[in-house]
């Protein structure tokens, strides 16, 4: 399939140098109220994995993974991880609201006082060089920022609730970007897919995966799309497409299927 310039549903992320001095350590938390699932962090939620929502949010910073359970001592965990950054931020898997604004309001707040540790709801901040000589996590400092964004994902049932959450936020997304989604309920998008401004969805349409559709393209009730690329001006109506490029100009359907084409 054709390469399309990726861009990913998010608020606008917020980058500078400053981020040089940070680095994002994304705690894979092995919950155990997740009863038989080994990874919940890999749970999908909108078409990412728990942990890359937040991975997602730590964009612009470098990034390290590593898995835990209830009973892990963090900072021990932490240490073999740590770097030269000046400061060293510790988020949990499984709060895949956060985004990258609120993060970059946590460090400000850190590098505006020069805190050593700062407790989040579900996470760290740590002055790096103070923390690796730390024999424990010693602070009574505790900020909340954006409580709804720290909403944790604490079984499948709050699992469930944020993604009804994160679906609204990709939907908000593109009717900001001019998309006519006819209705809300019964259209599914995931997190990869891109829409140009002008498209008419109508219900019953599921866009999954790295998605790409074009300019005042027209889906008609009952597609579903996946890891696939339509160009302009095309008309769809109650097909299936997988892995495939539709050229500009194209009606498909009704009651087609296109897999691995162009």
């Amino acid at each position: 399939m054709e390469l399309i310039e990726t861009k990913v549903m998010s608020k606008e992320l917020i980058l500078s140098e400053e981020n040089n001095d940070v680095q994002a350590i994304i705690l894979l938390y092995k919950n155990p109220n997740f009863t038989g699932i080994l990874k919940p962090y890999e749970l999908q939620v909108c078409g990412k994995k728990m942990w890359e929502w937040v991975e997602l949010a730590c964009s612009g910073y470098s990034i390290k993974t590593i898995a835990c359970t209830p009973e892990t001592d963090i900072l021990s965990l932490i240490k073999p991880l740590l770097t030269n950054k000046k400061y060293t931020l510790v988020l949990y898997s499984d709060i895949p609201l956060i985004t990258n604004y609120t993060i970059e309001e946590i460090i400000s707040y850190v590098r505006a006082r020069d805190i050593n540790v700062l407790n989040l709801s579900r996470g760290y901040v740590f002055n790096t060089e103070y923390i690796k000589a730390a024999e424990d996590i010693k602070s009574t400092l505790i900020k909340e920022f954006s409580p709804e964004e720290f909403i944790v994902a604490d079984d499948l049932k709050q699992l469930e609730s944020i993604g009804q959450i994160l679906k609204g936020n990709i939907i908000d997304y593109h009717l900001q970007n001019g998309v006519v989604i006819k209705d809300i309920a019964s259209t599914h998008i995931e997190a990869e897919v891109i829409i140009e401004s002008g498209v008419i969805i109508e219900p019953n349409n599921i866009l999954r995966g790295t998605s790409y559709i074009g300019k005042k393209c027209y889906l008609e009730s009952g597609n579903t799309i996946i890891d696939s690329v339509i160009r302009e001006n095309c008309v769809l109506k109650n097909t299936y497409i997988f892995s495939s490029k539709i050229d500009k100009n194209i009606v498909v359907g009704p009651f087609e299927k296109v897999i691995n084409k162009g």
